[in-house]
């Protein structure tokens, strides 16, 4: 039976949320994308869900659980609405934009391998680590693909919490009986309390749906042959082990199996930090846009220097073109919107925007105004992120398409490369987009640089007075830097100009 739900297109819950439309629909919840009166411009998933009779205060204390969260796999949850008469309750969070996995995975084809399977798995482990670790624990319980999105970097997130209960020690099952079928935890079909080990089963199960080109999700000898002849032979073990009916049969914890997936992935011949393909690699990226992270192993190396020079490089090859800076104490942005805006007041503020010939800049862009860029028509953006001190910057720096860390090439400042090398080092994400670029570095520099960091990825950039118009040798030695996403042929006529100061605004 299809939910049946209270609200329609049009209606305003709680006097802030103008309901425009209903965007998703199950058995136990309905959302709506709502858009807030109270922010303008800003959108909201809204989940409709019915709680239980007598469940209605502890669906509140759960929900105010759930808005304390911080993981960037998980959707930001930032508003409740209590339960009415009727028992309905309301959950705003973060609007995603992605593509469901199963959806994913069936553009994909046949071209899903076992690496994918992986990533996935491993990044869905991340995510339950989190709440299984959480105090109080939380289980989510309905975990299953269209429960899960991949966002436009090949990131999973997780999309829906209606049913996320806490785990309690001494409670010998759950008062509710929750799950989808083919992906419930056969504990979750009453006699026996969830817990993390549950949302474990929930993961074999989606293993084993989209390792069989989603035709199984229950574990049987048909399955597994079929597994098997889907190239995944090597991860029989670990979906066998997570889809055992006995919980104490399967792995202790997320992190247990996490440990699993990685062991593998090490003793696959393919490089274990192979990023998860999007099914338009190998066609084009129109439509999606490509997200480069610049940060700086250190103050005074030119990080923003070399950001405004990439971008305008780029701007060369791709017509949208966008950078933002980042770290909100910089004052590189503002200084330059000055210059090109003139004194008006909003010259240089937070979230204002100027341009320089081809490329839009952004001064420290909000949440809102950051998802709007990455969900606009942009082709690249470029995120300056200064020194990376916060943790937040950091974390963007992990998860961009193609991250370069900018360091210095004087003798005393090469510790901070190493120093550099030896904190991310152990990021499975970083591995595979990680680059060094090392301004006015010699052959012989580079040479030792590369022996000391381990890589090959290690460019270095020539002196660029004019980063807005770069040199022929600049824009050289930036097209090596991001060789991987440039379109073929690079477009090597280029018209110089001089970039001059604008008169200012009397």
């Amino acid at each position: 039976m299809p939910f049946i739900g209270k609200l329609a297109p049009g209606d305003i819950l709680a006097k802030r949320y103008y309901i425009e439309r209903v965007i998703g629909q199950g058995g136990m919840s309905r959302v709506y994308l709502g858009a807030d009166l109270k922010l303008p411009g800003k959108l909201w998933a809204i989940k409709e869900s019915i709680s239980p009779r007598g469940e209605q205060q502890q669906m509140a204390k759960e929900a105010e659980l759930l808005i304390s969260l911080n993981h960037h796999r998980l959707p930001r949850i930032v508003d409740f609405v209590g339960c009415d008469q009727d028992g309905y309750f309301y959950i705003v969070m973060d609007c995603i934009e992605g593509v469901h996995l199963d959806r994913y995975v069936k553009e994909l084809g046949d071209s899903l391998d076992t690496e994918d399977l992986l990533h996935f798995a491993l990044q869905i482990t991340e995510g339950l680590h989190y709440l299984h670790t959480h105090d109080p624990a939380i289980i989510h319980r309905d975990l299953k693909p269209s429960n899960l999105l991949v966002d436009h970097k090949g990131e999973i997130r997780f999309i829906d919490f209606g049913i996320a209960r806490m785990y309690s020690a001494n409670k010998p099952e759950d008062t509710v009986l929750l799950g989808t079928v083919g992906f419930a935890a056969p504990e979750q079909y009453g006699g026996r309390q969830t817990d993390g080990r549950t949302d474990l089963y929930s993961l074999g199960a989606v293993i084993l749906y989209l390792g069989t080109r989603l035709h199984f999700s229950v574990w049987s000898t048909e399955a597994e042959v079929s597994f098997r002849n889907q190239g995944h032979a090597a991860l029989v073990p670990i979906v066998r082990r997570l889809l055992q009916t006995d919980p104490l049969a399967r792995f202790a914890s997320a992190e247990e199996t996490s440990a699993a997936l990685r062991d593998l992935m090490l003793q696959k011949s393919a490089p274990s930090h192979s990023r998860v393909r999007h099914p338009s690699d190998n066609k084009t990226r129109r439509g999606r846009a490509t997200v480069i992270a610049v940060m700086g192993v250190g103050a005074g190396v030119g990080t923003t220097h070399t950001a405004i020079a990439l971008a305008h490089v780029l701007s060369h090859s791709f017509r949208k073109v966008v950078i933002a800076e980042m770290e909100a104490k910089s004052t590189a942005f503002q200084r330059l919107a000055r210059i090109v805006e003139g004194t008006r007041a909003s010259a240089g503020a937070p979230g204002c925007t100027f341009r320089i010939d081809r490329v839009q800049y952004v001064r420290t862009p909000s949440r809102s105004d950051m998802i709007d860029l990455l969900t606009g028509k942009y082709e690249i953006i470029i995120c300056d992120l200064g020194t990376g001190r916060s943790k937040e910057l950091q974390e963007e720096f992990k998860r961009a398409d193609i991250s370069i860390a900018v360091g210095a090439a004087a003798e005393w400042k090469i510790e901070e490369l190493e120093r550099f090398k030896a904190t991310t080092i152990a990021d499975e994400r970083l591995s595979a987009s990680l680059k060094y670029c090392v301004p006015l570095a010699s052959t012989s520099i580079l040479r030792r640089l590369g022996k000391t960091l381990r890589t090959r990825s290690i460019f270095t950039v020539p002196a660029e007075p004019v980063p807005f118009d770069p040199s022929e040798e600049t824009t050289t030695a930036l097209h090596a830097v991001v060789s991987d996403i440039l379109p073929s042929p690079v477009r090597s006529v280029r018209s110089f100009r001089t970039w001059q100061r604008p008169k200012e605004r009397k």
